[in-house]
């Protein structure tokens, strides 16, 4: 799905302050223009935003009051793991999708951020860590939905929304008060709320003279010196007196001589590598492939696979 313009459905702000009643352009006139000029949706009223979308007021208003109605929600298998996934129904889903995509336009965060920005990747936050001595990795547990609400709405307002805009945009990219999983909203909003603890983490690496990367809710450090005894518990506590919980069983930590791995991939060397198993298992991919033998369903996935290989092989 395709994200509509930044304006939707009019060519320029003057445009749009023509549509909208005199009593809405008086209302929040400046407030629109304030968000053009900063690159931000104008997210400012239910009304204003159902003229853009020529939705009616009535139905974004039940939208913003019954969120919860317009998603669909099921569970999928990853790994020995199942997900809950909140899936939003379309009207809202292309409320969700515009927001986002010209959100993460718009936006800039740290260069230690590498989940959900354009031109970063897995496998180049894993090229960071490259020739390191030791790694040591968090997990954040269920990183969308404990992500509160509250959370969101103060974080747009920092970024200049108005109180209320920042209220219908938290609540219609959300499910029962947490950011939804499912949403196209939540990789950036996560990333948005999450800026401040990426900077204490920043800090933290810059004391002890050590790398950090965070790729979605994976926090990865790593060093070319001795590990820092007090790393551990001032990294998660930074987490956790937040509000985040960390999954423990997800917790990580390996030093030369043994391998290295972040984010899958084999850091241990002056480039990110597939491990051998994963090699083993595209070399089978690619010749179930090449005669023909995958399953009509499974060849998006197989190629996927296919894809990703070839683009840890580029790194250079």
């Amino acid at each position: 799905m395709i994200a509509p313009p930044l304006l939707v459905s009019f060519s320029s702000p003057k445009q749009l302050l023509k549509a909208i009643s005199p009593e809405l352009s008086a209302a929040h006139g400046d407030q629109i223009l304030k968000l053009m000029s900063l690159g931000l949706p104008p997210v400012v009223s239910i009304r204003c935003l159902a003229i853009m979308f020529g939705y009616s007021p009535k139905f974004v208003g039940a939208l913003y009051k019954r969120t919860e109605r317009y998603y669909r929600i099921f569970t999928i298998h990853k790994g020995k793991h199942k997900r809950v996934i909140h899936a939003p129904r379309v009207a809202l889903k292309v409320i969700q999708k515009w927001f986002g995509f010209h959100l993460a336009d718009s936006l800039k965060f740290d260069e230690s951020v590498y989940g959900f920005v354009k031109g970063k990747s897995a496998v180049k936050a894993a090229s960071v860590h490259c020739g390191a001595n030791w790694i040591y990795s968090l997990d954040i547990s269920g990183f969308f939905p404990t992500t509160p609400i509250e959370k969101v709405q103060e974080s747009l307002t920092f970024i200049g929304y108005p109180v209320h805009g920042a209220e219908i945009i938290s609540k219609l990219c959300s499910y029962r008060g947490f950011l939804a999983q499912g949403s196209p909203a939540s990789p950036v909003l996560s990333n948005l709320v999450f800026k401040e603890v990426d900077r204490k983490l920043v800090r933290l690496a810059k004391r002890f003279d050590i790398r950090y990367t965070r790729y979605a809710d994976d926090v990865v450090f790593s060093g070319k010196h001795d590990f820092p005894a007090s790393l551990k518990s001032q990294a998660k506590n930074t987490i956790e007196s937040s509000g985040w919980k960390l999954a423990s069983e997800k917790e990580y930590f390996a030093e030369r001589p043994n391998r290295l791995k972040v984010h899958g991939l084999l850091v241990h060397g002056k480039r990110p590598r597939l491990t051998k198993g994963y090699r083993n298992r595209i070399r089978a991919y690619k010749h179930l492939l090449e005669v023909n033998k995958v399953a009509e369903n499974d060849v998006p996935r197989i190629k996927g696979h296919v894809a990703y290989a070839k683009s840890v092989e580029e790194i250079n």
